[in-house]
């Protein structure tokens, strides 16, 4: 069975609204980040924390299950803001938009951002903007 295409980024308007699943950390995966990244700091372990980028890279992780990046993506630029520690082994939910998005010189510049809340919380514990440059075609 095939798998279902998911929305290219570079079709979406401005305004548009994701709420992809809830998702997980996980040992798995903090560990599996602390190896890529050769972070030899133990602060966030000992806290029980997860590291500010790693959770920023699984929630845009869980945002690319719901949207795919057209050929010739480039991702141009990551601002983030942690207002609370995530502990580890958490359930996250990311919401987000997309905040602006303009065409120039054949590409289309897309600024999402996104807001990443622990548990039942009612204020993110991360808040973030991303900027992505894609080329104007279209799937063919």
């Amino acid at each position: 069975m095939a798998t279902p295409s998911r929305t290219l980024l570079s079709e979406l308007p401005a305004d548009h609204e994701f709420s992809p699943p809830p998702f997980d950390l996980t040992r798995e995966y903090l560990d599996a980040y602390v190896s890529a990244t050769r972070d030899t700091s133990t602060v966030y372990h000992e806290a029980g924390l997860a590291p500010p980028l790693a959770v920023a890279a699984r929630a845009l992780g869980a945002l690319l299950a719901v949207v795919e990046l057209p050929s010739g993506s480039l991702h141009t630029g990551q601002e983030i803001e942690m207002r609370a520690g995530v502990p580890t082994s958490a359930k996250l939910t990311l919401s987000g938009r997309i905040a602006q998005r303009s065409k120039r010189a054949g590409l289309i510049i897309t600024v999402l951002q996104f807001d990443v809340t622990v548990d039942n919380e009612t204020e993110p514990a991360l808040t973030g903007r991303t900027t992505v440059l894609m080329p104007q075609e279209s799937r063919a």
